[in-house]
């Protein structure tokens, strides 16, 4: 009898062990290494999310001014060690913050970054130049495919670039974050985290690939002059964003968009 009682109450402490961390769990198995950075000294845990400014983040400011930062790319053996060292315990304690944006700018820049500039790349080394190539209906149609077939493809594990932000800030759609900056409000949401790190409040722009731009000619925005609002002439793409970043749009409070945008396609329209 006594045996049994000792046998069960092991069990029950396994049991309750293993489900102690499953904020732990959610992001190790839904966020991976590769989008998160902590700093020992600064008691930090920073979820990258991609295409809002990260490289600016990282580069222009964390890089120069943490000597600890733990990089899954920069120093795998070290961040590992912490990593297997996780708990929710830990991860309490920790100051935790991300940045989000606009889910129909944040697949333009997605768009731009995985697409257009390989496109303006070939061409390039075939001898043309981006004004030869940057025919903005033949840009629309590369959108249009990339919306319609690309969002729809493995959303949660195979691009970090358009997956859900909603994946990395919320758990049973509670935020695992102490603070969402806005991509839109970069300026000053940025100050909240420096201020809270004590590190540099102005952030430099850094871009993800000085060569591809040089490579290319330039930025989207140098080489088309154009506002993300410029490409969702249709509602058909609008409502494709919209049913794959529902949440993200509750969540992060760009509802409005959607409702702008559909108004401007109307007004365009007649």
């Amino acid at each position: 009898m006594c045996l049994n009682k000792l046998i069960k109450a092991r069990q029950w402490n396994i049991f309750n062990k293993k489900n102690s961390n499953e904020l732990t769990n959610h992001i190790k198995t839904k966020i991976g290494k590769w989008q998160v950075i902590h700093s020992p000294s600064k008691n930090f845990l920073w979820i990258k999310n991609a295409k809002v400014a990260g490289t600016s983040m990282y580069r222009g400011v964390l890089k120069k001014e943490i000597d600890d930062l733990l990089v899954y790319k920069e120093n795998p053996k070290k961040f590992d060690k912490w990593w297997d060292s996780l708990t929710d315990d830990k991860l309490n304690s920790y100051f935790k913050f991300m940045f989000v944006r606009n889910p129909f700018d944040r697949t333009l820049s997605a768009f731009s970054h995985i697409v257009l500039e390989e496109v303006l790349s070939v061409y390039k080394s075939s001898g043309f130049s981006s004004k030869d190539v940057l025919n903005f209906d033949i840009v629309l149609l590369l959108f249009s495919s990339f919306v319609k077939r690309g969002l729809a493809y493995d959303m949660d594990n195979d691009s970090r670039h358009w997956m859900p932000q909603s994946v990395l800030a919320e758990y049973n759609k509670k935020l695992i974050v102490d603070f969402v900056g806005k991509y839109e409000n970069l300026v000053m949401d940025w100050k909240v985290v420096a201020d809270k790190l004590q590190i540099s409040k102005k952030l430099p722009f850094v871009p993800i690939s000085t060569r591809a731009q040089s490579r290319n000619g330039g930025t989207r925005e140098h080489l088309q002059k154009l506002r993300w609002q410029d490409y969702y002439l249709c509602n058909e793409l609008v409502e494709f964003v919209t049913k794959q970043y529902k949440r993200d749009f509750e969540l992060f409070n760009y509802k409005d968009s959607i409702i702008q945008l559909k108004q401007r396609i109307k007004l365009t329209n007649g």
